[in-house]
């Protein structure tokens, strides 16, 4: 199972690498504020695990499986953040960070229920105009 620190590196290097051609391990501790040697700890971690593979000081790339579970990962956190700000009016930087720490903590069965929910609930407006009679598709 994916820890909740270990997950949040994930999704960093999953949105490093849609901004990216490449992923250092010099972005991913820029990007989460920590020291390199913190971010190379955390690299190596996934690596071990699974999630991502990088050649000694090469750049980062993600698995099949790594970037399964991070567009997972991000798509709870978007959903549940769009439901924050959105819906409740919470404020950006506290949404974000609320959300990021309620996609941790929810099983796998909840979360999947939940994001599906609000996908159907809080569907960005143009989504909603474009459903008409059209079912929704179950993605």
């Amino acid at each position: 199972m994916l820890s909740a620190r270990s997950a949040d590196y994930l999704e960093t290097v999953y949105l490093l690498s849609l901004r990216n051609d490449t992923v250092g391990v010099s972005q991913v501790a820029a990007e989460r504020d920590v020291t390199v040697p913190t971010a190379r700890s955390a690299i190596a971690r996934l690596r071990k695990d699974g999630y991502v593979r990088q050649e000694r000081y090469g750049k980062i790339l993600l698995t099949e499986l790594g970037q399964s579970r991070a567009e997972s990962v991000y798509r709870t956190h978007s959903v549940i953040f769009r439901f924050l700000h959105d819906v409740l009016g919470v404020d950006a930087e506290t949404a974000d960070t609320e959300a990021c720490k309620m996609e941790h903590g929810l099983s796998e069965k909840t979360r999947a229920r939940l994001v599906e929910f609000l996908d159907e609930q809080c569907a960005p407006e143009e989504a909603r105009e474009t459903e008409g009679a059209a079912p929704a598709t179950g993605q």
